[in-house]
Protein backbone atom coordinates (compact mmCIF):
# COMPACT_ATOMS: atom_id res chain seq x y z
CA UNK A 1 0.00 0.00 0.00
CA UNK A 2 1.69 3.44 -0.86
CA UNK A 3 1.82 6.17 1.37
CA UNK A 4 -1.55 8.24 0.28
CA UNK A 5 -3.60 5.28 0.87
CA UNK A 6 -2.06 4.19 4.06
CA UNK A 7 -2.94 7.51 5.28
CA UNK A 8 -6.69 7.86 3.92
CA UNK A 9 -7.09 4.77 5.80
CA UNK A 10 -6.44 5.95 8.63
CA UNK A 11 -8.56 9.15 8.38
CA UNK A 12 -11.34 6.54 7.30
CA UNK A 13 -10.92 4.63 10.34
CA UNK A 14 -10.50 7.56 12.52
CA UNK A 15 -13.80 8.89 11.30
CA UNK A 16 -15.38 5.59 12.11
CA UNK A 17 -14.08 5.68 15.81
CA UNK A 18 -15.49 9.14 16.34
CA UNK A 19 -19.05 7.95 15.29
CA UNK A 20 -18.61 4.97 18.10
CA UNK A 21 -21.35 6.43 20.50
CA UNK A 22 -19.56 5.13 23.87
CA UNK A 23 -16.26 6.12 22.58
CA UNK A 24 -14.97 9.03 24.65
CA UNK A 25 -11.69 11.25 22.90
CA UNK A 26 -9.41 9.90 24.98
CA UNK A 27 -9.79 6.80 23.69
CA UNK A 28 -10.18 7.75 20.13
CA UNK A 29 -6.90 9.89 20.47
CA UNK A 30 -5.20 6.66 21.74
CA UNK A 31 -5.52 4.59 19.01
CA UNK A 32 -4.43 7.23 16.85
CA UNK A 33 -1.22 7.37 18.21
CA UNK A 34 -1.06 3.99 17.50
CA UNK A 35 -1.64 4.31 13.65
CA UNK A 36 0.27 7.11 13.72
CA UNK A 37 3.15 4.96 15.10
CA UNK A 38 2.62 2.47 12.14
CA UNK A 39 2.76 5.29 9.99
CA UNK A 40 5.80 6.83 11.10
CA UNK A 41 8.32 4.28 12.79
CA UNK A 42 10.63 6.90 12.98
CA UNK A 43 9.04 8.80 15.67
CA UNK A 44 10.33 8.92 19.18
CA UNK A 45 7.34 10.17 20.79
CA UNK A 46 3.84 10.55 19.41
CA UNK A 47 1.08 12.25 21.50
CA UNK A 48 -1.41 14.60 23.13
CA UNK A 49 -1.38 16.79 25.40
CA UNK A 50 -5.03 18.25 26.46
CA UNK A 51 -6.49 21.83 27.82
CA UNK A 52 -8.55 21.04 30.39
CA UNK A 53 -8.72 24.68 30.87
CA UNK A 54 -8.14 27.44 28.97
CA UNK A 55 -4.62 29.03 29.34
CA UNK A 56 -3.36 26.73 32.25
CA UNK A 57 -0.98 23.88 32.33
CA UNK A 58 -1.55 20.97 29.54
CA UNK A 59 -2.12 17.93 30.90
CA UNK A 60 -0.46 14.64 29.45
CA UNK A 61 -2.08 12.01 27.42
CA UNK A 62 -2.72 9.38 25.81
CA UNK A 63 0.57 8.90 24.02
CA UNK A 64 3.48 6.58 23.23
CA UNK A 65 7.21 6.90 23.79
CA UNK A 66 9.25 7.44 27.01
CA UNK A 67 7.99 8.77 30.11
CA UNK A 68 6.68 12.59 29.32
CA UNK A 69 6.35 15.52 31.48
CA UNK A 70 2.99 15.00 33.33
CA UNK A 71 1.72 18.94 32.70
CA UNK A 72 3.54 21.34 30.16
CA UNK A 73 2.91 25.12 30.95
CA UNK A 74 1.27 27.15 29.02
CA UNK A 75 3.80 29.12 26.56
CA UNK A 76 6.91 26.62 27.27
CA UNK A 77 8.71 24.41 24.73
CA UNK A 78 6.88 23.75 21.23
CA UNK A 79 4.06 21.98 22.81
CA UNK A 80 3.19 24.93 25.40
CA UNK A 81 3.96 27.68 22.46
CA UNK A 82 1.70 25.60 19.70
CA UNK A 83 -1.02 26.23 22.56
CA UNK A 84 -0.28 29.87 23.37
CA UNK A 85 -0.10 30.58 19.67
CA UNK A 86 -3.16 27.93 18.75
CA UNK A 87 -0.49 27.86 15.43
CA UNK A 88 1.53 24.84 14.22
CA UNK A 89 4.98 24.75 15.23
CA UNK A 90 7.28 22.97 13.15
CA UNK A 91 10.99 22.73 14.89
CA UNK A 92 13.71 20.92 12.56
CA UNK A 93 15.85 21.13 15.43
CA UNK A 94 15.14 21.02 18.57
CA UNK A 95 18.79 22.26 20.14
CA UNK A 96 17.84 25.43 18.30
CA UNK A 97 14.31 26.28 20.09
CA UNK A 98 14.53 28.60 22.81
CA UNK A 99 13.02 27.00 25.60
CA UNK A 100 12.42 23.62 24.45
CA UNK A 101 11.80 20.85 27.29
CA UNK A 102 14.27 17.96 26.27
CA UNK A 103 11.71 14.90 27.72
CA UNK A 104 13.09 12.23 25.40
CA UNK A 105 17.29 12.57 24.43
CA UNK A 106 16.87 11.00 21.29
CA UNK A 107 14.32 13.54 19.80
CA UNK A 108 16.01 15.69 17.15
CA UNK A 109 13.05 17.25 15.35
CA UNK A 110 9.76 18.21 16.83
CA UNK A 111 6.29 18.95 15.50
CA UNK A 112 3.01 20.22 17.08
CA UNK A 113 -0.40 20.80 15.57
CA UNK A 114 -3.28 22.69 17.71
CA UNK A 115 -6.72 21.06 18.35
CA UNK A 116 -9.31 23.96 18.63
CA UNK A 117 -12.59 22.79 18.92
CA UNK A 118 -15.04 26.35 18.68
CA UNK A 119 -12.63 28.80 20.22
CA UNK A 120 -11.58 26.76 22.38
CA UNK A 121 -7.85 25.38 22.44
CA UNK A 122 -8.75 21.50 23.33
CA UNK A 123 -5.34 19.76 22.75
CA UNK A 124 -2.22 19.41 21.24
CA UNK A 125 -1.19 16.78 19.01
CA UNK A 126 2.76 16.53 19.19
CA UNK A 127 5.04 13.81 16.53
CA UNK A 128 9.42 14.02 17.50
CA UNK A 129 12.13 12.51 15.51
CA UNK A 130 15.26 10.92 16.27
CA UNK A 131 16.35 13.03 13.04
CA UNK A 132 16.79 16.73 12.52
CA UNK A 133 13.76 17.74 10.29
CA UNK A 134 12.60 14.65 10.75
CA UNK A 135 9.30 15.31 9.33
CA UNK A 136 8.91 16.08 5.43
CA UNK A 137 6.05 18.26 4.48
CA UNK A 138 3.37 15.25 3.46
CA UNK A 139 3.98 14.32 6.95
CA UNK A 140 2.92 17.60 8.72
CA UNK A 141 0.42 17.70 6.13
CA UNK A 142 -1.01 13.95 7.20
CA UNK A 143 -0.99 15.30 10.57
CA UNK A 144 -3.09 18.34 9.62
CA UNK A 145 -5.53 16.84 8.82
CA UNK A 146 -5.56 13.98 11.58
CA UNK A 147 -5.85 17.08 13.81
CA UNK A 148 -8.57 18.73 12.02
CA UNK A 149 -10.84 15.65 12.36
CA UNK A 150 -10.68 15.66 16.21
CA UNK A 151 -11.35 19.56 16.29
Amino acid sequence: MNATAAYQEALAQLDQWREVPEADDVAVMANLVAILKSLWPHCTWIGFYRAPFAGQDLVLGPFWGDPAPLVVPWGSGVIGSCAQERAVQIVGAVSRFAGYIPAVSRTQSEVAWPIIRGTHLYAVLDCQAAEENGFDLADIEWMGKFADRLS
